[in-house]
């Protein structure tokens, strides 16, 4: 028997990794560093391979980390401390680097700084170094075109396009610090997490060269409270573990709670395990699962989509508890490929813009749509950007507008709902046929859309063939 694989579905890259701060620091009230009042930050990386299967190595070259108590601070305000700096000596990482099962908090340290005032600090700060600087790491493992890059399976070297906001820092806000900041205390140390998620933060462009659009996040590690684990398994197969697995955790949409949006995403390791951390969150999340696997030639088993609603941080979903999927038919059981297309515009006619896609289903007994995961979107949910060149080129794009021909692939089945409350997990039978799906887009860049709000469906799909969507979505608006 072949061990199972994930089927790969390349119309879309990206690639994931998670910066991990370690600190134990002291604190007071004073804003002027003593000795008996600073600490010590130790900042290292982690870097969970959940999208491993596309690339062989991705690497970034690190130059420093900074942070600041104002929340509001430019780059050239005062009060910025250095967590980490390595400027005369930048560090190059391989993100791809494996983690063991489960990791939460590992990985290449990159170094220490002491001296560190105490208090809430607001905003944190990541430099990666220029792909046209005139040094840096030697060996250079992107070769003579930069310093961070992709290597694909196929061995081939693609530079990581980096914005101008390389050069100010990747700025993570108190939005996207768990808390609104980061506590350093008084005779108190933490572990603090700077999550790069690199699976929605590299975009491909019409041009097929990959850029940095950087998705960040900070929160304490505490792997006991502040994490959310668990196993997936074959219920239909006496419970047996499914590698590669897409887990996402979800939570109501602050400004439409009749939506589940990806919080975070990740795929399970080949014993079914998952592990997000750290996470912090007063109100519980969802947990969605879905999988294509092949255990063996042309014998696919697509999984029905499995929520498990309202679990709480801390939660390790095993044993009796572990996420269960069904097949969604007998083997070979493939999904459903949908298509369509999306557009944009500016004020000055044809502009490009990212776009985000979420595939959604309605689970029985609910009052919201989930997102779904979409299998070989190694970004869940995907984003895209519009182009004046799309590939595939047919349908053309509209006059004056850029555009994208999306294809993306579902389950061809309706989701399998499970409630955890008082510490289990009870599970209700799929809906049956029809399968449907709405697809929601979001483009930040955007004022306005048609349809609005931007979503197309019901859809109805079934295993193994393409469901074509008429409407096109077009955003307007656009800068």
């Amino acid at each position: 028997m072949k061990k199972d694989v994930v089927k790969p579905f390349l119309w879309l890259l990206c690639l994931p990794a998670a910066l991990l701060v370690l600190a134990s620091c002291g604190g007071g009230t004073s804003s002027t560093p003593t000795p008996s009042k600073t600490g010590t930050i130790t900042t290292s990386i982690s870097d969970p391979p959940s999208c491993a299967f596309a690339f062989d190595h991705v690497y970034v070259t690190v130059t420093k980390v900074t942070a600041n108590i104002s929340s509001t601070a430019d780059e050239s305000a005062s009060g910025w401390v250095t967590l980490v700096d390595l400027s005369s000596n930048p560090k190059q990482i391989d993100l791809l680097h494996l983690a063991g099962s489960g990791a939460c908090v590992l990985s290449q340290t990159l170094g220490s700084t002491s001296g560190l005032p105490p208090g809430k600090y607001g905003q944190i700060r990541l430099y990666l170094l220029a792909n046209d600087a005139a040094t840096g790491p030697s060996p250079n493992a992107c070769g003579s075109g930069g310093f961070n890059c992709a290597i694909l399976a196929d061995g081939s070297t693609q530079i990581l396009q980096l914005s101008s906001e390389v050069q100010t820092g990747l700025k993570i806000p108190p939005g996207q610090i768990a808390g609104g900041g980061l506590d350093l205390a008084e005779g108190q140390s933490a572990d603090i997490n700077l999550d790069f998620d690199a699976c929605a933060s590299i975009l491909q462009q019409g041009n097929g060269k990959l850029r940095l659009k950087p998705t960040l996040h900070a929160g304490v590690v505490s792997v006991t409270t502040n994490s959310l684990s668990g196993n997936v398994v074959d219920a239909s197969n006496s419970n047996a573990p499914i590698g590669g697995a897409v887990v996402l955790l979800e939570q109501p949409d602050s400004s439409d709670p009749t939506i589940d949006r990806v919080v975070r995403s990740t795929t399970t390791a080949a014993d079914g395990s998952f592990t997000f951390c750290p996470i912090t969150s007063d109100n519980p999340f969802d947990v969605v699962v879905a999988a294509w696997t092949t255990p063996s030639l042309g014998a696919d088993v697509t999984y029905n989509a499995t929520v498990v609603f309202g679990v709480p941080v801390g939660t390790a979903l095993t044993g009796v508890n572990a996420v269960a999927l069904v097949p969604e038919g007998a083997a070979p059981s493939l999904p459903a490929t949908v298509t369509g297309q999306v557009t944009s515009a500016g004020s000055g006619g044809a502009i490009a813009a990212d776009v985000t896609l979420s595939a959604m289903q309605e689970a029985p007994g609910a009052t919201r749509q989930l997102t779904i995961p979409i299998f070989g979107a190694l970004m869940q949910p995907p984003t895209f950007t519009t182009t004046d060149t799309p590939n595939p080129a047919v349908p053309a794009c509209p006059v004056s507008t850029d555009c994208f021909n999306y294809s993306i692939m579902v389950p061809a089945s309706n989701p399998k709902v499970g409630t955890f409350s008082s510490g289990s997990v009870t599970y209700a039978d799929p809906a049956p046929a029809p399968v449907n799906y709405n697809l929601n887009f979001v483009a930040a860049g955007c004022t306005a859309s048609t349809p609005s709000p931007a979503t197309v469906g019901p859809t109805a799909v079934t295993p193994g063939t393409t469901a074509n969507v008429s409407t096109v979505v077009a955003f307007s608006g656009c800068t």
